[in-house]
């Protein structure tokens, strides 16, 4: 049988790590499992980058999976413009309590939300979830959702 087992982790390209992990674990409150600085001939074979060296970071996802934050040292990139509707754009999406708290907590802290305030799904398989998306550091999109009734 060929299939997919589980969600395993979300990948970011960051610029400044310390920016996106106030972002990450200040913020949101992912925990911090891991961080430190990789030359690895095996990861420059996966990302197809010869010579690499990357800061990384794994912040853990409560309920199963993880953050996985990348800042490349060599070589470096150019940052992604565009809109959320862009092709090859992507978004993460988390479950939430609270959401009203922490979209407030995440605009104390300087963060862009796309809609001022959380938008109730009217209708469809996500009827009366709450969804707002956040714009991280580095223009990742990250939607945070509330189901009905938290």
């Amino acid at each position: 049988m060929i299939r997919v087992l589980a969600f395993n982790h979300f990948s970011a390209t960051v610029a400044d790590m310390d920016r996106a992990l106030a972002f990450w674990q200040d913020s949101l409150g992912l925990e911090l499992i891991g961080r430190g600085v990789v030359e690895y001939e095996h990861l420059d074979r996966i990302v197809g980058l010869p010579g690499t060296k990357i800061e990384w970071a794994e912040l853990k996802i409560a309920g199963g999976g993880l953050v996985e934050l990348f800042r490349y040292l060599n070589p470096p990139g150019t940052p992604v413009t565009g809109q959320v509707n862009d092709p090859g754009r992507t978004h993460l999406c988390l479950d939430v309590e609270n959401l009203d708290g922490l979209t407030a907590r995440v605009h104390a802290a300087g963060y862009r939300t796309v809609s001022p305030e959380a938008v109730t799904i009217p209708r469809g398989d996500w009827q009366g979830f709450r969804s707002i998306y956040v714009m991280a550091p580095d223009e990742v999109v990250v939607e945070l959702v509330e189901r009905p009734g938290s």
